[in-house]
């Protein structure tokens, strides 16, 4: 069966295609043979085999030579490189929330890890050589050409990579690409990523990711990475624990939030989805009894939010729903009028709403203004479970 070759990529180390590989596709990569020996090409294929993790890019098989090229069968990913992400937001096909950015990050900083646990330097970390997902925004460290195994000083390949995203040892003194260039490249392309701004490579120092990223949580960890001296630059296993709490914050904040999360469940069942909407007969059927103590002393009327009215605010007709008390209760609820020589001993207890109210029937309610220094009455008329009548009324003793 033959299948459409379409091509992905070109560079000095040769092509790489969209092809069939067995029952799925591959990035193909075809490489001619006077631009690679076969002692770098077997060095590549231990690098990949050596660096099996889901955020660094496969090798499928064994390369063949074909045409005078190397064919090597790589993952193909279905999304785009983090360039486009980054800097070509009308091309790209990914919103970057703080939650995909958190993925991402995250992504890459555990397939750099990866490699260093292996001995690994990449060493051409740039936002080209990362890819991104569309399906599930996994980022996926790609081109390990230029990857070489480096342990104790020693490397197993030549000093190449990008300038745009190389260390201050490299540019300045002429240094040995190694992990910590490594970790300075990624730190450079989170901060960028983080701000969505292309950063100058001269410029980035601490100082430079603290006033970029100022108070997002990679604020920290990003400028320990960007250290200009490699000495006192965080390893990847320095700062990994700082990333994986940062991407959790940002997950978190990414999440819809639940208002309700807080609130007892068998109460947040009675609360309408319109809190400004009459409040529902039965809403106080999961509250006790002792909560009717704080309800305000001015009623609210039932199209406003609940409340507490200022003291002087009368309102007529409010419509207020109450639990009702077994009928042996009820009578209890009738305040009568206190005499004058009990008034001012019982002017705070009366103060508060009679509790429980008659069904039907009417109450009399005694408070103490303490503006006008005086006694003052409010008559309570309910019918049928329902306050109809709250007006002050004048009692002549």
């Amino acid at each position: 069966m033959a299948y459409s070759t379409q091509t992905l990529a070109a560079g000095c180390f040769g092509k790489i295609y969209k092809e069939k590989y067995g029952d799925a596709w591959a990035a193909l990569k075809r490489v001619p043979l006077g631009l690679i020996s076969k002692q770098q090409l077997d060095r590549e294929c231990r690098v990949y085999h050596n660096a099996r993790h889901p955020n660094i890019l496969k090798l499928l098989g064994d390369p063949w030579l074909k045409d005078s090229k190397w064919n090597i069968p790589l993952e193909f990913i279905f999304g785009e490189d983090l360039e486009t992400t980054i800097f070509k937001v009308q091309l790209s096909k990914i919103q970057l929330t703080p939650a995909v950015r958190a993925t991402i990050i995250t992504g890459m900083c555990e397939g750099l890890l990866h490699l260093h646990s292996k001995d690994i330097v990449h060493q051409d970390l740039k936002p080209d050589n990362v890819m991104v997902e569309h399906q599930t925004h996994r980022a996926v460290i790609i081109d390990l050409g230029l990857a070489k195994f480096s342990r104790n000083g020693l490397s197993s390949a030549v000093n190449l990579g990008n300038e745009a995203y190389s260390a201050p040892e490299i540019l300045q003194l002429n240094g040995v690409r190694d992990k910590r260039s490594d970790v300075w490249a990624m730190g450079k392309i989170i901060a960028e990523l983080c701000a969505r701004i292309r950063l100058p490579t001269q410029s980035v120092s601490v100082l430079k990711i603290r006033e970029t990223l100022k108070d997002q949580p990679y604020c920290t960890p990003v400028s320990r990475m960007a250290e200009v001296n490699p000495n006192y630059r965080a390893s990847m296993a320095g700062v990994i624990a700082e990333i994986r709490r940062a991407g959790a914050i940002q997950q978190i904040d990414g999440r819809p939030k639940d208002i309700t999360r807080d609130i007892p469940r068998d109460i947040t069942r009675d609360i309408p989805k319109d809190i400004t909407r009459e409040i529902p007969r039965d809403i106080t059927r999961d509250f006790t009894r002792d909560i009717t103590r704080d309800i305000p002393r001015e009623i609210p009327m039932a199209n406003q939010k609940w409340s507490p009215l200022p003291p002087k605010m009368e309102l007529n007709k409010p419509n207020l729903y109450y639990r009702q008390d077994p009928p042996q209760q009820r009578d209890f609820g009738k305040a009568l009028v206190p005499g004058k020589n009990e008034a001012l001993n019982k002017q705070f207890s009366l103060m508060s709403f009679p509790c429980p109210l008659p069904e039907t029937g009417k109450v009399t309610q005694e408070r103490y203004n303490e503006e006008k220094g005086a006694l003052e009455y409010k008559e309570i008329v309910t019918k049928g479970g329902k306050i109809v009548k709250y007006e002050k009324v004048q009692i002549t003793k």
